[in-house]
C-alpha cells in the first residue's frame, strides 16, 4: 500500500481504479497550478512536497488561506472547490512552496467515476466532509483564537511548519503582520525560559 492509498483510506481494487485516471506531474517550486482568474478544472492530491492556497486582498496583498502537507487527507488534497463545481473563474492562487510531487484528476474524469458507483459517491462526499470540517476548523480558528493561540495551535499541529514556512507567509496565514509573529515568538520563548 503506498502513502497516497494509506492516506485516502482506499483497500485494492478501488484505488487502482482512481489511480488509473491520475496524471502525476512534478511541480518545481514557486510554480503555480491555479492562477486567479482561471477556471480550476482538478482536484490535487499532494504525494510529496508543500503547496499553498492564497488570495490577493483589496489592498493587492498576498494572504495565506492554505497550507497543504502530504501528512493528513484534509491537508493533501487541494482544489478551488467552488470554481470546481460551479465552473466559475477562481479567486484564489495555489503555488507550490518547495518542489511538490502531485497526482491531478480533471473534473469530468471525477464525475464520471463519482456516477460508475455507490463506492465513489460515498468517496466523494466523505472528502467533501472532511474538505468542509477543516475549512470549518480554520474559520473558528480566525474568529476564537487569539493570533498568539492560533499560532500555538499551528505548532502543535504541524511543527515542522516553522521550518518548511517563509514568516511571512505563516503571519498572514495567522491574520498578522511579520512583525507581530516576531512579538508573539518573543513572548513565548521568555514564557518558556
Amino acid at each position: 500500500m503506498n502513502k497516497l492509498q494509506k492516506l485516502l483510506e482506499i483497500d485494492n481494487p478501488s484505488f487502482d481504479e482512481l489511480y488509473s485516471l491520475f496524471e502525476f506531474k512534478e511541480i518545481k517550486k514557486n510554480d503555480f497550478v491555479l492562477k486567479e482568474n482561471d477556471t480550476c478544472k482538478f482536484i490535487g492530491l499532494l504525494e510529496e512536497g508543500i503547496m499553498r492556497t492564497f488570495y490577493l486582498n483589496e489592498k493587492g496583498e498576498d494572504v495565506s488561506l492554505l497550507f497543504h502537507f502530504n501528512q493528513q487527507i484534509e491537508n493533501i488534497v487541494f482544489t478551488d472547490y467552488e470554481s470546481f463545481l460551479l465552473g466559475t473563474k477562481s479567486k484564489l492562487n495555489i503555488q507550490a512552496l518547495e518542489n511538490s510531487k502531485v497526482y491531478f484528476i480533471k473534473i469530468d474524469d471525477w464525475v464520471n467515476l463519482c456516477n460508475k458507483n455507490l463506492f465513489w459517491t460515498y468517496f466523494s462526499k466523505k472528502m467533501s466532509d472532511k474538505v468542509y470540517l477543516s475549512a470549518k476548523k480554520r474559520v473558528e480558528d480566525l474568529l476564537y483564537y487569539t493570533p498568539e493561540n492560533r499560532y500555538l495551535k499551528l505548532l502543535k499541529e504541524n511543527p515542522l511548519v516553522l521550518q518548511m514556512i517563509s514568516q511571512k507567509y505563516i503571519a498572514s496565514y495567522l491574520g498578522i503582520t511579520p512583525q507581530s509573529l516576531s512579538r508573539i515568538r518573543s513572548r513565548i520563548i521568555t514564557k518558556l525560559t
